[in-house]
């Protein structure tokens, strides 16, 4: 854009280098503005060329058709606007900075398992029956809560709306804005111990258990499907045959009555909790009962619970090497083929390093950039002083 309003102002004007000391200004300065060369251009104003040429179009632009001055006055707005957001982003980064640092989160993670024990410690009779012990804790707690807030309120300010891309982020939102919508109702303030599960947003080990759990989530629901079903065949056999044994005083408990009755008692059953008793009762009636039982027994307890133990397993063997040390609390030695000691060594990088590598190589980018912007216009400036001698020159062939 900036080399065809050089070559238009010069067609337009036929002014030539002597006529004003240099060509590259009189073209500028046809259009009435008194902004400098292109290859002068401020630096604020050669970075923004990059981001859709915003500078080159209000400085060539400084001054309207009228010569009023509003034109300067805008580019002077949009000038100030781009400082004003530069500095809000460099807050933004620096709060990011704070919040997501280690010891913060330490620290947070602390905060967090202090607040869980003092919960724990204020179902104790000596806190519940003494009003000012008791008054004493829920300061505290609400302490905790606003210490929580605001650290929820840095994540915003640095994530902003992409915060709510984050599912941890997002739990903690949910957690800390139920906090603060039910803290006066009281059968609602009893689940504030929940906020102790942004532990598991907090601490490496349980977030890769949870992603691994999640991650077998479709093949644990058709494993539950399947229970499901057989759970139902079972319940409807179980209440068919042994339907009438409670109303006919032959067991001490209503087990298979109704259908629901039946399903408890097989989940009951399915959890090896006292099965043998509920069998034997039985047995004392229809001796033949013991089948029924041990077969449910084996399908349900033995294989179907064992079968959902083994895909979770499984999903935690599938975990990345360095994932899976973080599980076992140890860290893998990198096994490198020539045998050096530089993978004994702890490559990670921290997020916030990662982010200020992100920053330094944009940096380097913008740096080249401009080098290729301040060669460009040299070169516009040469190629226009070049069609001028040329033009001066076919001019004093002609004469």
């Amino acid at each position: 854009r900036a080399s065809h309003k050089l070559f238009g102002s010069l067609t337009s004007s036929g002014t030539s280098p002597s006529e004003n000391g240099n060509g590259i200004a009189s073209s500028w300065t046809a259009g009435g503005g008194d902004n400098p060369p292109v290859g002068e251009q401020p630096l604020q104003d050669q970075h923004a060329a990059k981001e859709g040429s915003v500078a080159f179009a209000q400085d060539d632009g400084a001054l309207d058709e009228d010569g009023n001055g509003d034109g300067a006055e805008t580019a002077a707005n949009v000038s100030g606007f781009r400082l004003a957001l530069r500095k809000v982003n460099q807050a933004r980064i620096l709060c990011g900075r704070i919040v997501n640092h280690d010891k913060v989160q330490l620290f947070v993670v602390l905060l967090i398992a202090i607040n869980a024990i003092m919960m724990g410690v204020g179902t104790f009779d000596f806190v519940m029956d003494d009003p000012a012990m008791e008054a004493i804790f829920e300061t505290v707690d609400f302490i905790f809560l606003i210490v929580f807030t605001i650290e929820l309120c840095m994540q915003f300010v640095y994530h902003g709306p992409r915060l709510f891309l984050d599912g941890w982020l997002v739990f903690d939102f949910v957690v800390i804005v139920m906090s603060w919508s039910f803290a006066q109702v009281q059968i609602i303030r009893a689940f504030r111990i929940f906020r102790a599960l942004r532990l598991v947003t907090r601490v490496a080990v349980m977030r890769n258990l949870v992603v691994a759990l999640f991650a077998v989530m479709p093949r644990m629901g058709a494993i539950a499907l399947l229970l499901v079903l057989l759970m139902y065949i079972f319940a409807v056999m179980f209440t068919q045959l042994f339907k009438y044994m409670y109303r006919d005083g032959l067991t001490e408990f209503d087990y298979f009555s109704n259908l629901g009755g039946t399903f408890f008692t097989l989940y009951q059953i399915m959890t090896l909790d006292a099965w043998a008793d509920v069998a034997r009762d039985v047995m004392e009636t229809y001796p033949w009962a013991w089948l029924p039982f041990i077969i449910f027994v084996i399908i349900s307890g033995f294989i179907v619970v064992n079968l959902i133990i083994a895909v979770i397993c499984d999903a935690i063997a599938t975990l990345h090497d360095d994932e899976k040390a973080a599980l076992t609390g140890g860290h893998m030695e990198d096994e490198s083929d020539d045998g050096s000691d530089d993978g004994d060594e702890d490559i990670s990088v921290s997020p916030e390093e990662a982010q200020q590598q992100e920053i330094e190589a944009l940096e380097g980018r913008i740096e080249e950039l401009k080098k290729v912007q301040d060669e460009t216009m040299k070169t516009l400036q040469f190629l226009t002083q070049h069609l001028q001698n040329s033009a001066l020159a076919q001019q004093a062939n002609k004469a």
